[in-house]
Order: structure tokens, then sequence, then C-alpha cells
């Protein structure tokens, strides 16, 4: 059972080496209504913040052992604690010192001698932060689960690893792509087919479209399916628009994904489907570098095939 379980109030941690600073620390938290860790060194700091995954953590800079800077740059890569607030506070007052500090993760800063009203308005506003952050779903998620209900009603069944998410994943890993550029990617081949949505329905599919609109991630989704579900002699007209939403390469490997799980459909071939593709690239401008990487990854699995 995790510390907070026991508690249940918010957990702060303390890793200050001051040991006269930490016992004040941790009395006015308390009295604030808090649960209180401490630590005197980086180390240890490092591992109760990683064990405890405390709600929000007070940290000294100079710290024996290992810096500051040295724990927040591990909380913040670290996936388990890299949504926690980190509030650093040190003697230093100059401007590097935090701009460094931003630079590795931290969240605020508290200049020694420490305000208490500046603490409690400061953790306060980071709780607070965190209750609306832990309340949202993620995107990728939402979607998913959606796109499950959909195939569900139409009968069919739940399958999130289509040979179009299956080649999107591979791209993905080969190009590299961050988390965020990834899961848009992951997101429009989740999101259901317009054009199987209007059939159903007896809409029309930019109608079904324009319902993303409705939706935050709806800036960069509509004009990605509208690129998807328009005609190829209309899609260039609408690059310009994905360019300045950044999100031109993510509609450029969902057409490449979804058309090679087509052609593949059609044959069941891995090198008449990309044949197919290479003669198409030219017409529908199909993006170069992924055509090439998918090129690859098929080649790679033949390959594999061929020695087992």
């Amino acid at each position: 059972m995790k510390y907070k379980e026991t508690y249940m109030k918010p957990v702060v941690l303390v890793v200050e080496d001051n040991e006269k600073l930490n016992s004040m620390l941790k009395d006015v938290l308390e009295s604030w209504g808090y649960a209180v860790l401490t630590e005197t060194d980086g180390h240890s700091g490092l591992e109760t913040a990683q064990s405890r995954l405390p709600d929000v953590i007070m940290l000294d800079i100079m710290l024996p052992g290992m810096s500051g800077y040295e724990v927040c740059s591990v909380l913040k890569g670290d996936i388990r604690t890299q949504s926690v607030t980190v509030i650093m506070f040190t003697a230093l007052e100059d401007l590097e010192s935090r701009i460094y500090g931003y630079n590795v993760g931290a969240d605020n800063f508290l200049v020694k001698p420490v305000n208490y009203n500046e603490v409690k308005a400061i953790i306060q506003k980071s709780l607070a932060d965190k209750l609306y952050r832990d309340t949202l779903e993620n995107g990728l998620d939402v979607v998913s689960t959606l796109q499950a209900f959909c195939r569900l009603q139409a009968g069919k069944p739940v399958n999130k690893d289509s040979l179009s998410m299956i080649y999107c994943n591979k791209l993905i890993e080969s190009l590299n792509w961050d988390t965020v550029t990834a899961d848009r990617a992951r997101i429009t081949l989740l999101f259901p087919s317009p054009a199987e949505m209007a059939n159903r329905s007896g809409l029309l599919p930019e109608q079904i479209i324009s319902l993303a609109g409705n939706l935050r991630m709806g800036t960069w989704l509509e004009p990605v399916l509208r690129f998807l579900n328009s005609p190829e002699g209309g899609k260039e007209e609408l690059r310009s628009e994905l360019v300045t939403k950044n999100c031109l390469e993510v509609a450029e490997l969902a057409q490449l994904v979804i058309r090679y799980a087509e052609l593949f459909e059609e044959n069941s071939d891995r090198e008449r489907s990309l044949a197919v593709l290479k003669q198409e690239s030219g017409i529908n401008h199909y993006n170069q570098d992924i055509l090439k990487r998918l090129e690859e990854i098929l080649q790679a699995e033949q390959i594999l095939e061929n020695i087992y």
C-alpha cells in the first residue's frame, strides 16, 4: 500500500540537507493538512520519490551525493514521476540557475529564506493543476474505446491491431517520431471511417468529419480526416492547412498505411502491394521518405520469413 493511500491526503516530499529547515517545513506543511516525507540527500530523495510517488516534491539544489538538478532530471525522465510537480528552492537568485532548473524539468522555484505564504500558494496551485490533469482522459485511449464500441455496434470484432495500425507502429518506430506526433497518427487510424459511418447513417462523409471539430483534438484531426477522405485530385489544396496545423506527416503516413492495407487485402502479396504504391506515388504524391521506410520494413519482413 502506498503512503498516500494510507493517509488519504496530499503527500509532499521535502528534500533538503538543512535539517532545521527540513523540520520546520515538515511542521508547517503538516499543520496545513498535508502528509509529509523528508530526506536530506539527493539519492535518498530520488529513491523516496520513485517508491512513494508524492504529489509535490520540494527539492533543494545543493544536496550531498546528487544535486537537485540531477534528481529533477531523473524524475522528469521517469514515466512514474514525470507529472509530479517539482518545486526547487535555493539560496541562488541568479537567472542562469533558474533557467537551468527549468531546462531539467523544474515546475517552480522558491528562494531562501522561504516565504510560507508563497509556499502555501504554490503548493495549492500545484495540487489543483494535478487534480485537473489526473481527471483528463488520454486522447488515444478515448478514440480507441470509441472505435471498439463502433465496431461492436456494427457486429465486427474489436481489433486494435489492424494491418494499417501494425505498419503505423512500425513506421513510427522507424521514423523515431515524438510521442505527440505518434499518438496523432494512431488516433487517426483508430477514428471510425467517415465513409463507412456515412453509409450506415445516411449522412455525408463531410458531416461525419465535421463532428471531430467538437473535440480539442479536432483542430488537427478534422483537416487530417478531410485529407484522407478527399479524392486524390483534391488532396493537394488541403496540404497547406495540414502544414499550418503541423500534421502533414501524420496525414501522409495514414494515407500510405491505409492504402497498403487495402492493396494487401486484395492480393495478399507484399511485393505486388508495394509495387502498386510506387506506381501510384507520382499521381498521389506519397511522402517519399515514409514510402522508403515502409519498403525497408517490408523487405526486412521478407528476409525474416525466408530465414525461418
